[in-house]
């Protein structure tokens, strides 16, 4: 990880445990570049419209919504993205979302987005194929859209960190910011509340009986979702708001089953991502 990109996420943390000064909130954050270029520090409101999800208290300190609000109370946004190839080498080219409050869908966004290609290898494995995208908008136009859609929700994904990194960085390269939500990983999750062998989506659906097309986008966000809700229904009584959710889901024992015999040599482990 970047230097800057390690010091916002040590503030980010920082700000998920404690309580922080506006002043200080103000100057720790304007020493990160990449962030605040064109943006005015002190204006919350434009923290909020990156998803940070923050409110200055009675005391003049900056609070993380997240670590007060209780899960039942929490909007989260559960997402897939099908992409033309990796960050530097491809782009989006589907997004599929659910938001969903105390286990009840409030919203769902899907749109495919215009590409000049599209690999064969990604039709394989997706299905979706060149002409399906003729005619879709632009990636900043979903962009745009998705942003308002996802506001401030906690960002959840089936290996998070590559469709939210992704999508943070496509809306920095067409000017609209990067991503500052909370996230949430669903492999993480169910690591620690569903003993299983292997943790790939596929694998999964099979053994929570979640059955629907793979690899598109919204179907995968609907899977996803089901995922969320089952390890969600699981968690210990003492895991109350959202940043104790996000944390057990890094920092819990983990539920892995070790592998039979038999597979102790196979390819299963290919699955894991």
């Amino acid at each position: 990880m970047k230097p800057q990109k390690q010091r916002l996420e040590n503030l980010l943390n920082i700000l998920a445990a404690h309580s922080m000064s506006y002043h200080e909130f103000v100057s720790k954050f304007s020493d990160i570049e990449e962030l605040t270029d064109g943006i005015d520090v002190k204006n919350i409101e434009l923290w909020r419209t990156l998803g940070l999800d923050i409110v200055k208290n009675e005391q003049n300190e900056i609070e993380l919504q997240t670590r007060f609000r209780d899960i039942t109370q929490q909007e989260f946004c559960i997402v897939d993205i099908e992409t033309s190839g990796g960050i530097t080498s491809g782009q989006i080219i589907e997004i599929g979302a659910l938001k969903i409050k105390n286990g009840v869908e409030i919203g769902r966004f899907e749109s495919f987005v215009d590409a000049p290609f599209v690999p064969e290898n990604i039709t394989q494995l997706t299905g979706i194929s060149q002409s399906d995208l003729t005619g879709a908008p632009s990636l900043k136009s979903v962009l745009e859209r998705f942003k308002i859609f996802l506001g401030t929700s906690v960002f959840v994904a089936h290996n998070v960190n590559f469709d939210y990194g992704f999508i943070s960085q496509s809306l920095s390269n067409i000017g609209l910011g990067m991503l500052l939500n909370r996230k949430l990983c669903t492999i993480d999750l169910s690591r620690r509340t569903i003993a299983s062998q292997k943790y790939g989506l596929g694998s999964l659906k099979e053994l929570l009986g979640i059955n629907n097309t793979h690899h598109r986008a919204l179907n995968d966000a609907i899977a996803a979702t089901e995922i969320l809700k089952i390890c969600i229904s699981r968690l210990p009584f003492s895991i109350q708001s959202v940043e104790d959710l996000i944390n057990f889901s890094k920092t819990a024992p983990s539920m892995k089953l070790k592998p039979e015999p038999s597979l102790q040599n196979s390819d299963a482990i290919a699955d894991e991502n």
